[in-house]
């Protein structure tokens, strides 16, 4: 009787893990996935190709089609449908909507928002990548100076986020210590006269003593790094209402 109970507890074993390996996503359920997030329909993507892969242990559908506005690629998680991996390539020469922006656009927003010109930095980025439905150029470059990212919304040009940081070593004297007010001064001066609900305080980090400074300026959310010798080693800002 015991053999019996074995034989059974072990066909039962093997039935939930065929069950488990049937409810895995298909890779028409992984087209259909990409084709929705992309907001078409099957009769509006073309030139369309699927075909599962497996990277570092992990079981994924590679999806690719086009539309009227460019190419689309995806990455499928072969578990859970999950979306890991975006690429958008606009259409050269497609004239852009009236409520969106093309990449070109895009840089140049990045980097007049930044103060510089193309020739002004070097290792220029500019991919697109889709979040929550939202297709968002991510743009980052480098100065002499400073490191530069920047993600900018297709759809109306705003920036959504934006950074910068200084390059190489930074903080001064390992003793150097800054007061309250002298690292509130400092955040005040970086952020300007709009600045609401800043909040900022000490921290010890590397053997050093840093500050970090939080506020609102309009929509935006700040994060500020200020070494201390008083140095302030990267600015970052977040739209508030984009992610709502």
């Amino acid at each position: 009787m015991k053999k019996m109970v074995r034989r059974i507890t072990l066909v039962s074993a093997l039935l939930v893990s065929a069950g488990m390996a049937f409810a895995a996503v298909t890779e028409e359920d992984a087209v259909n996935i990409a084709l929705s997030d992309a907001g078409l329909s099957r009769e509006e993507a073309s030139w369309l190709n699927s075909h599962r892969d497996r990277d570092d242990g992990r079981s994924y559908y590679d999806v690719e089609f086009r539309s009227d506005e460019g190419k689309w690629e995806y990455e499928i998680d072969g578990e859970s449908g999950k979306i890991i991996g975006f690429d958008f390539e606009e259409i050269r020469g497609r004239a852009a909507s009236s409520d969106s922006i093309d990449r070109a656009e895009a840089e140049r927003i990045a980097l007049s928002d930044a103060g510089l010109s193309r020739e002004d930095v070097s290792r220029f980025r500019n991919e697109t990548d889709r979040d929550d439905g939202r297709v968002v150029y991510e743009i980052s470059f480098v100065t002499a100076d400073n490191e530069y990212d920047y993600d900018i919304n297709a759809a109306d040009g705003a920036i959504i986020s934006a950074s910068w940081e200084k390059r190489g070593r930074v903080g001064g004297d390992r003793e150097a210590r800054l007061s309250e007010s002298e690292a509130e001064a400092i955040a005040s001066g970086a952020l300007g006269d709009n600045a609401e609900r800043l909040s900022v305080w000490e921290d010890w980090d590397d053997g050093r003593y840093w500050y970090e400074a939080e506020a609102m300026v309009g929509d935006y959310r700040y994060e500020i790094d200020i070494a201390g010798n008083g140095d302030v080693v990267s600015v970052s800002r977040e739209l508030r209402s984009f992610w709502r």
